[in-house]
């Protein structure tokens, strides 16, 4: 059935990592389709202006125009508006403004054969529909003209062409309810679409009054969706969907008002007396989807679901603004671990600095663009006397008006929303390119995520960049925190071995946080330890600290593995972690960070 309908399709897949763009086209190609590729927006809209493609596959997240960008275009381009976007996405946090654009359905990364085959076959049988009915129409428009020259020169055959004409016009009818209906409806579950909620919301936004009942939204997501739908199939997910739309229908009163907002979210927008009453619903509500039983293939599965309750009052501006903090509490409610209801009073605190956070997401763009970050070193100093130097690469974000931000600005803020890639690449390109003019006796630490070090080109990138600047590896240091490397072991190990045989070094940041620090120490092949600033901040006052520190210098030393203390801020420290046998030490009693470019007049 799925060659039938890929086969000689034409598909254009957007994307710019090489690695979704092969697996898309692995998934698409044995069944016929016909695959155009683009490696960014600029790319995917010059390759539209000579191709209309059947169906787009989009990613949400790109660098120079973004998914979201390219699809408004699209949508105002007349040859291409009623081509599907289908949107590939990093976190379902982009689905709502995705959908927004003009998208029609969204698949999580990393990309799944079954997924994306089903969702690419159900949206070119949908295009295609909506094509021949389109057609239809124009050639009901045609039969009518026709049969209206008809009845003018053959009187004679009135009645008969009067019952065609009735016919045709009847069937004409039933053609454009049905456009009207997908328009408004959801196919899957039959409720209203995300479409139609928003229109429901403007209307109540606007007329609402000092009356006695109060309007609230039930934001609604499924916790276990995925699952079903990788166990059992799409089949049974849409049918699960469908339980639960019924679940959430008799859960209302008649008068409330349903939607399938897209994916496995719901929405509900109803009335009740007051908040307490509203929180009351929405535990009853839980309860019945909880208590559900889902059957499929003789397997029983429950679920549970992350739920927000938003009162819509006049500190609610628009209906963008109100789905906004709808989805963003409900984020809370997954944030606890699912299974929770969370209430926009009780949350506001934590939506309103997500919301300030979201605001640093265009500077941190900029900054990657504009080359508004700074690279700033601190000397990271031996107890012996090398003449080997050792320095650590930080960053610093400069901002309009001049101000330097320290990292802890912004940094949570880019792991957060999947921007720290993009900085770890900027903090590599522009620490190569300066330290190739550097002394060859100056090794430079270089501080990289953990969700940097598991993508699939992060090795090749370094390879390339160790060529570009004719950098030896020997000099390059890369610090990978204990946390990152525990999250991903397999990957960070793979990671170092093919970084190690080029002659890169590694260090082990804010070593002794983790709950088995020892036993990842045993696994990765790092050639420092660096212990955690909490355990030496105040080294000469809590002998706990003066403990830990002890006990993994012992323990790297018998891996001859070196240690650094960081974070190390009076002459007191300094003399305990000199006594214990520290090989390096780091912190403000030896100098403090300062801008990378100072270092080559030091050199000088």
């Amino acid at each position: 059935m799925i060659d039938k309908i890929l086969n000689t399709r034409t598909i254009l897949a957007v994307d710019d990592d090489p690695t979704n763009i092969h697996a898309v086209a692995g998934y698409l190609q044995p069944h016929g389709a016909k695959l155009l590729v683009a490696n960014s927006g600029e790319k995917a809209l010059e390759v539209l202006a000579q191709n209309i493609p059947d169906l787009i596959i989009l990613d949400i997240n790109m660098p120079g125009q973004s998914g979201i960008e390219v699809c408004r275009k699209i949508k105002q381009d007349t040859r291409l508006e009623q081509v599907p976007v289908l949107f590939l996405t990093g976190s379902v946090k982009d689905v709502s403004e995705a959908f927004a654009v003009g998208g029609v359905d969204y698949i999580v990364k990393p990309v799944r054969s079954e997924e994306l085959l089903a969702r690419v076959s159900t949206h070119i049988r949908l295009s295609q529909l909506v094509k021949s009915l389109d057609k239809a129409n124009l050639l009901l428009e045609s039969v009518n003209e026709s049969l209206e020259m008809k009845v003018q020169e053959r009187t004679l055959e009135l009645v008969t062409v009067n019952k065609n004409l009735r016919i045709e016009i009847d069937e004409r009818r039933r053609l454009q309810d049905k456009i009207s209906y997908l328009s408004n409806y959801d196919f899957v579950t039959r409720m209203f679409n995300r479409n139609s909620m928003e229109q429901e919301l403007k209307v109540v936004m606007e007329t609402q009054s000092d009356a006695d009942a109060r309007s609230f939204l039930y934001y609604i997501d499924l916790d276990q969706f995925k699952i079903i739908n990788d166990t059992c199939g799409h089949v049974a997910g849409d049918e699960l969907l469908r339980q639960i739309a019924e679940l959430l229908r008799g859960g209302f009163e008649f008068a409330s008002i349903c939607a399938r907002m897209g994916g496995d979210e719901f929405a509900v927008l109803s009335q009740s007396l007051n908040l307490d009453d509203a929180i009351k619903r929405a535990h009853l509500i839980k309860d019945n989807i909880e208590n559900h039983r889902f059957e499929w293939n003789e397997e029983v599965f429950k679920h549970s679901i992350s739920m927000a309750v938003v009162e819509i009052d006049e500190g609610i501006d628009s209906v963008s603004h109100l789905l906004s903090i709808a989805e963003r509490t409900c984020f809370e409610s997954k944030r606890k671990g699912g299974g929770e209801v969370s209430i926009y009073n009780y949350s506001k605190d934590y939506i309103d600095k997500t919301q300030q956070q979201m605001k640093i997401i265009p500077l941190i763009h900029q900054a990657i663009e504009d080359n508004q970050f700074i690279l700033y070193f601190q000397h990271i100093c031996a107890n012996n006397d090398s003449k080997l130097q050792k320095i650590e690469v930080l960053l610093r974000l400069q901002d309009e008006s001049g101000k330097i931000k320290p990292p802890g600005h912004f940094i949570p803020v880019a792991e957060r929303f999947h921007l720290i890639t993009e900085i770890d690449k900027w903090v590599l390109k522009n620490t190569f390119k300066a330290i190739s003019s550097l002394p060859e006796n100056i090794i430079v630490s270089i501080n990289l995520s953990g969700e940097f070090i598991i993508k699939s080109n992060a090795v090749e990138l370094i390879r390339d960049l160790l060529l570009q600047h004719k950098v030896q590896p020997s000099r390059i240091c890369f610090e990978i925190t204990e946390t990152s490397a525990i999250s991903n072991i397999g990957a960070t190990h793979r990671f170092m071995l093919e970084l190690n045989e080029t002659g890169c070094l590694f260090s082990l940041d804010d070593f002794g946080t983790g709950t088995s620090s020892y036993e990842y120490l045993k696994q990765l092949p790092v050639d420092f330890v660096k212990i955690d600033g909490m355990f030496v901040r105040d080294i000469e006052n809590d002998e706990i600290s003066r403990k830990m520190v002890e006990s993994i210098s012992g323990i790297a030393r018998a891996k001859q593995i070196k240690v650094i203390a960081e974070c190390v801020e009076s002459e007191a420290a300094l003399n305990i972690i000199n006594n214990m046998g520290v090989d390096y030490y780091q912190g403000f009693v030896a100098h403090k960070p300062e801008p990378l470019m100072n270092l080559f007049t030091l050199v000088k």
